[in-house]
């Protein structure tokens, strides 16, 4: 298929006895938040204005300075958006229904096959993120991560179709309904993507679990036949809010 891959995973991990929750990821403000990726890149943005103050740089550079740097640290803003950022324990929605792993908008829904994640079928459900848009990722639906995976590969637009073998990281959860796999991947712009899981760690519903800086997309897979989408390509959606999809019920055995 003429990409790379790189799997960084230990199936065979122990789980943990709680939901992992990961605090010193965001700094807190109110309802409003912000990454400590940004907060890094704040600091950045004021020493380079003091700098360009200390040479008497033209006023007119500063401010230019000033608005990059408040664009690309409001870009890191994590704002609070279910009860699973105050107590993981908690299930924010009904146990079959499937959140949205990003903000932004639909791009296809649609059963697929890709080789990266084995040779069965997949409902996929992609989302684009543009740069205005949170970059937070949220897990889908509560589980245990039982891999982590990395594929290497270019940077094309995130909308087209050549994105499909763009650099990406593939989340793989054993949840009550089976597999579910959330892949983010890099865009045009988007050139890293950060996940703070591993192997072995419980999640629960909407739990932040890493992002993609500056513009990108979600794929979020659900094991075909199991599940009926609730979004249509061009949909908006959130993060940690939007039901994508719910997972059809099960007759009972017997």
């Amino acid at each position: 298929m003429g990409y790379k891959r790189r799997v960084a995973t230990t199936p065979d991990a122990p789980a943990s006895s709680a939901p992992l929750v990961t605090p010193l990821h965001r700094i807190a403000l109110g309802r409003a938040g912000l990454d400590r990726d940004g907060v890094v890149t704040g600091v950045a943005s004021i020493g380079a204005i003091a700098v360009l103050r200390a040479l008497r740089a033209p006023g007119l550079v500063q401010v230019l300075t000033a608005v990059a740097g408040l664009g690309a640290t409001l870009f890191f803003r994590d704002p609070h958006r279910s009860p699973a950022d105050d107590d993981p324990s908690l299930t924010p929605v009904s146990v079959d229904d499937v959140l949205a792993a990003s903000d932004g908008r639909v791009l296809a829904v649609e059963e697929v096959v890709d080789p990266r994640i084995g040779p069965h079928r997949w409902l996929r459900i992609a989302t684009f993120l543009s740069v205005l848009d949170v970059h937070v990722n949220r897990v889908p639906i509560a589980g245990e991560v039982v891999a982590v995976q990395e594929h290497l590969g270019g940077f094309a637009m995130a909308q087209k179709e050549a994105a499909e073998h763009n650099v990406a990281r593939y989340l793989t959860l054993a949840t009550a309904h089976g597999p579910v796999v959330v892949a983010q991947r890099t865009g045009l712009i988007a050139r890293r993507i950060v996940t703070r899981v591993h192997p072995g760690d419980r999640l629960a519903t909407g739990q932040r679990y890493g992002l993609i800086r500056f513009g990108s997309r979600t794929d979020v897979h659900l094991p075909t036949g199991t599940a009926t989408p609730l979004v249509r390509p061009g949909d908006r959606i959130r993060g940690g809010r939007t039901v994508i999809a719910r997972f059809d019920p099960v007759d009972p055995v017997g």
